[in-house]
């Protein structure tokens, strides 16, 4: 009782609290998830580049006090974890190297739409090496940083 307690409050303060002042709301998946296969690869990667400009930045600055590489990472495990996606993180060669895996189970556009998102966040405004693998549900970001 008291650890689902704890993630409860810890959510909220967390992701809850700052995600309505910047604008993010639910939207049910399948809704998502049919958007996204009716807009082309230019219209996804033009949405990615201004909801990371517009909102994802002032997101990690509001809940981690910072926009950096580690920072993005720790929010996307938040947001993953609260969107109730299956994922992983591994960290290794010394905390050099991030790879996320994010199952979001909502075809390949949203999964090119999450890449391009991450792909202007990290690559972009972060400057960071990043790689990527997608399957139709699944999304693999490896990206290097600075320890």
């Amino acid at each position: 009782m008291n650890t689902l307690t704890n993630q409860i409050f810890t959510d909220h303060i967390v992701w809850h609290t700052y995600a309505r002042q910047t604008g993010l709301f639910y939207v049910p998946k399948p809704l998502i998830s049919r958007t996204a296969n009716e807009l082309t690869e230019e219209q996804l990667s033009s949405i990615a580049m201004e909801a990371v400009k517009d909102k994802l930045k002032d997101l990690a600055l509001l809940i981690r006090d910072e926009f950096t590489a580690t920072s993005f990472l720790d929010m996307t495990e938040d947001w993953a974890r609260i969107s109730d996606f299956s994922y992983k993180r591994e960290i290794t060669d010394e905390g050099r190297i991030n790879r996320f895996i994010i199952q979001h189970d909502l075809g390949k556009n949203y999964g090119f739409l999450l890449k391009e998102m991450y792909r202007f966040a990290l690559e972009n405004l972060l400057q960071r090496k990043t790689e990527f693998e997608m399957t139709d549900n699944t999304l693999v970001v490896t990206v290097e940083i600075d320890t």
